[in-house]
């Protein structure tokens, strides 16, 4: 599965289209960005992949926001039923809200957790973590897009 997010994020990224321009900040609550890669795409559609960590507790998190008209909005299904066949038997997928917005959650044996959330405007979030838990992830999440809202609403972002 995660291979057919990838692959789909990739391939919508390549299509033309405009960005919005969202930011990753530097600081996100106690999360630091260490690392960052921004990667322009075709027209304005572009992704970022920042690392950030945290001291105490220890935590590493990788996040990849892509942004851009074709880059599309992130494909969250009603329900998920692994009986299928349909997703790969060792991965374990669990919808939710976060901050309003639909998203999904992975898990498979020797992978990373990911969380994947539609941000709305053609804008994907994903945050991955080998040392976090689901709570973790999303309470990151929540930090990032309560930023974005804060910035759209005129007021400064939440750190």
């Amino acid at each position: 599965m995660r291979r057919i997010i990838t692959a789909s994020l990739i391939m919508a990224v390549m299509l033309s289209g405009h960005a919005s321009a969202y930011e990753l900040p530097d600081v996100a609550g106690e999360w630091h960005s260490v690392s960052e890669n921004v990667v322009p795409l075709v027209g304005s559609c572009r992704a970022v992949y920042r690392t950030y960590t945290r001291e105490a507790p220890k935590g590493t998190l990788e996040v990849i926001l892509t942004e851009g008209a074709g880059t599309g909005s992130l494909y969250v299904p009603d329900s998920v039923n692994d009986a299928e066949g349909m997703m790969p038997t060792d991965a374990g997928f669990k919808l939710l809200t976060v901050s309003g917005h639909k998203a999904i959650v992975e898990r498979q044996s020797f992978m990373p957790l990911v969380l994947a959330i539609d941000a709305g405007d053609n804008i994907t979030l994903t945050i991955e973590s080998s040392s976090l838990n689901e709570n973790e992830l999303s309470e990151f999440a929540e930090v990032i897009l309560s930023s974005w809202n804060a910035t759209e609403s005129g007021s400064s972002p939440a750190q």
